[in-house]
């Protein structure tokens, strides 16, 4: 059996690209065609079949197309009945932007494999040829697929994998490129901005160099960066040989540039840390229901750690800013109320009802294992350079797990593979650590170990100050609540999210309502009066003490002689 995919956009402004389907030599009464349901690297059922309007199908030399029925949300079911070759065609449309998802308009097209390719159940490996029919204007095509006879509009994958790992930018972008650590790159640009082309290549050779020094081999021979400027738009997801970027346009000014070149740095490490280095309940993937795995702490944590501190290590980020960084994660990671209600192996468990779909109460009930993940691969980097006495790091457990991925027996990891190789590196039993900080919500000892290498967090926050524990924004006039911390009095006290703050104290409150009562002291209570759903109520709120943590990080005056050596191979 083969397939041929056509992809095509006659009326890019209706949003819609239209995919034909030609499969041949079927030696089967009946073939079941499916579409993913979520693409990996966006832990969530996202229904991509909702797109399409309907599937129909015809025999090659017939005219005549008839609708296929849909056997389940995912399943059209063809009986062929010996016909051996076939044709079938449909529509999605493509209308929703973001690195994950099918956009199409006049300007441009950003199509996702598992957003857009039906495939053959039980045929999954199967190879496949995608001719792309630009629409008349568009001269310029951006993919990691590689080309059939220099065809630059017929690309190959081998299979379904490969296939749906390879998202497709076709416009009149622009494209520079370069090579780093003896691979070629693409860096695909799409959109207006303040992005000094120039500088961004030259940072981004130095990232992939550092990168591919950790693991000590680079798995691609090419790849493509398909980056959009957007208005407000932010966000990459990773793939095999490219990744999709949106970056806000006007994120290249020097104050707004670490959360630009950051983001590039955390896709191109996900190049081997998830995409070689994989769990296990990845391998392979299911397109078709949830995968699910609790060591998302590890692939997007220890990413998250690394993305910032790569850019520190190539010389792209100073140590002054990196610092800023890492007290925003340890202060963010501190500072959420939910810190005690889920570990991180539940966190990785749940991202598939939990963390793409996040509501006014999130941050009372859940962490962030890209966050806290990362402030916890901290932690374990500078547990193992204080046990090998700066002998070792992270970069070597990173080092050993590529390794094992290069064997041919290699089927993804485990927590017990990860255990042994901060173990095996580290020369210490890991096993404590692993239980504590992924499978417990016990406090971070984050203090204790940024001293283990001579640094000092220090708290800013002034202790005699009270705090509500909510936030607030103006709409339409009216102050609404939108967030409310349930360790603090607001919470306690019976205000809700999408109350509306009329008066405190009596005296109607303004944008400034902080003035009203900032006389007062802690325990003290203020009575606010709000509306709920149009009826009036007053509570009685108490004044609690702020106890949120404000750590900058500093290098201690006096360190031994033994945190200096730490210290130097923490920091390069």
């Amino acid at each position: 059996m083969t397939i041929k995919y056509k992809l095509s956009f006659p009326n890019p402004h209706s949003h819609y690209a239209e995919v034909e389907m030609h499969i041949s030599k079927i030696a089967l009464n009946s073939i079941s065609l499916k579409m993913a349901v979520w693409t990996p690297g966006s832990y969530l059922i996202r229904e991509f079949q909702k797109n399409i309007d309907f599937v129909e199908w015809a025999a090659e030399k017939n005219t005549s197309f008839n609708r296929v029925n849909k056997q389940d949300k995912s399943t059209w079911t063809i009986e062929t009945n010996g016909t051996e070759n076939i044709i079938v065609r449909y529509k999605t449309y493509c209308f929703e932007y973001s690195v994950r998802t099918n956009f199409v308009d006049d300007t441009h097209a950003l199509i996702n494999g598992t957003s857009t390719f039906l495939y053959i159940e039980g045929y999954e490996n199967l190879g496949a040829e995608v001719e792309i029919i630009p629409f008349k204007t568009w001269q310029h095509i951006s993919t990691s697929l590689p080309q059939k006879e220099n065809n630059k509009w017929v690309r190959m994958a081998h299979n379904i994998d490969e296939l749906f790992d390879a998202p497709i930018e076709i416009g009149n972008h622009t494209s520079y490129f370069f090579d780093a650590a003896n691979v070629s790159h693409e860096l695909a640009m799409y959109g207006e901005g303040n992005c000094d082309i120039e500088k961004l290549i030259a940072d981004l050779k130095k990232i992939i160099e550092v990168e591919t020094s950790i693991f000590g081999a680079h798995p691609c021979k090419s790849y493509v960066f398909i980056n959009h400027l957007t208005d407000n738009s932010y966000g990459g997801l990773e793939h095999a040989h490219s990744s999709v970027n949106h970056i806000t346009r006007w994120s290249f000014s020097k104050e707004n540039y670490q959360n630009a070149i950051s983001l590039l740095a955390h896709e191109y490490f996900h190049l081997w840390n998830v995409k070689r280095i994989k769990p296990r309940a990845f391998i392979p993937f299911n397109y078709q229901t949830e995968n699910y795995t609790d060591l998302l702490w590890f692939f997007e944590g220890v990413t998250s750690y690394y993305d910032d501190y790569i850019c520190y290590r190539a010389g792209v980020t100073s140590l002054k800013d990196y610092f800023t960084v890492v007290e925003k994660n340890i202060n963010d990671v501190l500072n959420t109320p939910g810190i005690k209600t889920q570990t991180l192996a539940e966190a990785s468990m749940d991202t598939w009802l939990k963390y793409y779909r996040r509501n006014e109460n999130s941050r009372n009930s859940q962490i962030s294992y890209y966050t806290q993940g990362a402030v916890v691969a901290l932690i374990f980097d500078f547990i193992i350079i204080n046990a090998t006495n700066g002998e070792k790091c992270f970069d070597n457990v990173l080092q050993l797990l590529y390794s094992n991925y290069t064997q041919p027996s290699y089927n993804g990891i485990t927590e017990k593979e990860i255990t042994q190789a901060l173990s095996v590196v580290s020369g210490i039993d890991f096993t404590p650590y692993i239980h504590k900080y992924i499978h417990t919500s016990t406090p971070l000892d984050i203090e204790a170990s940024v001293e283990l290498i001579g640094l000092e967090l220090i708290d800013k926050n002034k202790k005699n100050e009270f705090y509500l524990g909510l936030s607030t924004q103006w709409k339409e006039g009216k102050l609404i609540i939108t967030q409310l911390d349930k360790n603090y009095g607001a919470y306690r006290g019976g205000l809700n999210t999408d109350d509306e703050i009329i008066a405190i104290d009596g005296f109607r409150i303004n944008k400034d309502f902080g003035k009203i009562y900032a006389h007062k002291s802690i325990n003290d209570t203020i009575n606010v009066l709000i509306s709920r759903q149009g009826i009036l109520k007053a509570y009685n709120i108490t004044l609690t003490q702020d106890k949120r943590k404000n750590y900058i990080l500093e290098i201690k005056d006096s360190r031994t002689e033994k945190q200096n050596t730490l210290l130097t191979k923490w920091l390069r």
